[in-house]
């Protein structure tokens, strides 16, 4: 709004200055900062599950199988651990769902042994 100086009268003229604005529905830019920032919004003990986890996971695709029969038990442990309540998903889920399908192909090329029956 802008006051008209030239009114001499001292009655106060209002303008408005009216132009199309194109808004969009979600900043596209939010988004890309969340995916760039992921690990900046974790505390210290969040990070270190999360890459304690990742190494689980990276010591489940070893060829010895008592490697990966020991990650295995450690990440089942971890997940028990967590579940307090089916109320919510344990932090160990939400860190391993990036990692389903490494775990997935990795069972499915797994010889038969005691670690692929499930318990």
């Amino acid at each position: 709004m802008a006051i008209d100086p030239s009114n001499e009268g001292g009655a106060t003229e209002e303008k408005r200055d009216v132009s199309s604005v194109k808004v969009l529905a979600k900043d596209p830019k939010k988004k890309d900062d969340k995916n760039n920032n992921e690990d900046d919004n974790f505390s210290d003990e969040d990070l270190a599950l999360k890459q304690q986890l990742e190494l689980y996971v990276e010591r489940v695709q070893d060829s010895n199988p008592g490697i990966q029969k020991i990650a295995l038990e450690s990440m089942r442990n971890e997940i028990r651990t967590s579940t307090r309540s089916m109320t919510y998903v344990p932090k160990q889920l939400k860190f391993l769902r990036p990692h389903y399908g490494t775990l997935k192909s990795c069972y499915e090329t797994m010889g038969d042994s005691e670690e692929k029956v499930p318990s």
